[in-house]
């Protein structure tokens, strides 16, 4: 029998929280919450979640460079990392959308895929060609 997941008010809060917020770190989501829940816990923060990534209700990012960061986005994606601001967003791409953990090509069966990209997010790129056009 499978274990029943209870949604208690604070799990409901930290995954309004996560899904408010552009792939926030653990401390994002937890300022976040405690503002509304000024009792909660760090640890209950960090705690809730690690359980939604076990139970793939969320998935947990390690960027290069960053602190382990969590995006509600299930749907085969990649990520960009902006150099400029340090902005992560959503890449979607054709390739990524077939994916199916399990496949295995070549010989070697993928369990996971993460794909990460640098480059300059849309708005600074804006602002740069903006401030180029003032001058």
């Amino acid at each position: 029998m499978a274990a029943v997941l209870r949604q208690t008010k604070q799990k409901q809060a930290v995954y309004e929280a996560l899904a408010a917020l552009d792939h926030p770190t653990a401390t994002e989501v937890y300022e976040r919450v405690h503002t509304e829940y000024p009792a909660i816990s760090r640890g209950t923060v960090f705690r809730v979640l690690g359980g939604f990534a076990e139970q793939g209700r969320i998935r947990r990012l390690a960027l290069t460079g960053s602190d382990t960061r969590f995006d509600p986005t299930l749907a085969p994606h990649a990520h960009g990392v902006c150099r400029v601001c340090g902005r992560v967003c959503d890449v979607f791409l054709p390739a990524l959308a077939s994916f199916e953990p399990g496949r295995i090509c070549d010989g070697f069966q993928a369990e996971g895929c993460e794909v990460q990209f640098t480059g300059v997010c849309g708005q600074c790129r804006r602002e740069t060609m903006r401030a180029s056009a003032q001058k």
